[in-house]
């Protein structure tokens, strides 16, 4: 029986067809050859010492579990608060069926703001890797659970001869054994179950531990982050940053649940 996540990436598959026949990949190219460098991404990230909390905030206008997440929200505006309120990187969703978002929203976010982007969305695809670099991500999202070990070792390579780094992201032991076999650094441990939408804190607790076996690893706590508590737990057990989205994008008051997260300030939601 099919998933959602079976059905996102077979809805990707039909609309990359028509993607590839409105921009070729030599157009990619041709407008890559045009961009700034990539920010970089390990220095906004790995919080060395003295530790100071990383957050990679995230633009999520609904998503597939919890439908709208902020009604009428201005995903720019948001992206620009994230910036101003010390997110170390912003996500910014780019699938438009199920979560809203699109390749337009986040070129706004690149010229809005100057920190690190990473296009979050289902790539599966060489084409779709030129796309996120001609777009001006400085990151991109792989997800193991759905990927081959070659398929995925095959994107990070290319990612890498673009400049633009993969974060890979994991849900169980057989993503993170897949992803020290592909070669990556940059690590996410997704505690929410993206073929149910259950998330369960309980993931990053047991993977954290794995996924330490390459110091040089910098490790991405994702999904089920709503306290500072939640935090200094996961930083403790060896977290580099955490990726935040519905916590956020759900606050009343966005600034003060980020400054929160990041252990400036207390926030009631």
């Amino acid at each position: 029986m099919a998933t959602i996540l079976d059905k996102i990436f077979a809805d990707k598959k039909y609309e990359l067809d028509d993607t590839q026949r409105a921009v070729s990949l030599s157009q990619l190219k041709d407008k890559i050859r045009l961009c700034s460098p990539t920010l970089d991404v390990r220095k906004a990230l790995d919080s060395g010492s003295p530790r100071k909390t990383r957050i990679v905030a995230e633009v999520k206008p609904r998503s597939p579990f919890k439908g709208e997440l902020r009604k009428g929200c201005d995903p720019l505006e948001i992206a620009r608060i994230y910036a101003e309120n010390g997110a170390a990187a912003i996500s910014v969703l780019t699938e438009k069926k199920y979560f809203g978002g699109n390749l337009d929203l986040f070129a706004g976010a690149r010229k809005a703001v100057n920190v690190p982007l990473l296009r979050k969305d289902f790539i599966f695809a060489d084409y779709q890797v030129y796309e996120s670099r001609a777009s001006g991500a400085d990151m991109f999202l792989l997800i193991a659970t759905w990927l081959e070990k070659n398929q995925l070792q095959d994107l990070l390579s290319l990612g890498r001869e673009l400049g633009l780094p993969a974060l890979v992201e994991t849900h169980h032991e057989k993503d993170l054994e897949k992803a020290f076999l592909s070669g990556a650094d940059l690590i996410g441990i997704n505690n929410r179950d993206l073929t149910t939408g259950k998330t369960d804190l309980g993931i990053a607790r047991r993977l954290i531990k794995m996924a330490q076996a390459d110091p040089r690893n910098i490790l991405v706590c994702e999904s089920g982050i709503h306290a500072r508590e939640d935090v200094e737990e996961f930083e403790g057990l060896g977290a580099r940053a955490f990726l935040v989205g519905e916590s956020l994008m759900t606050a009343r008051d966005i600034p003060a649940k980020l400054k929160e997260l990041l252990g400036e300030a207390r926030s009631h939601g």
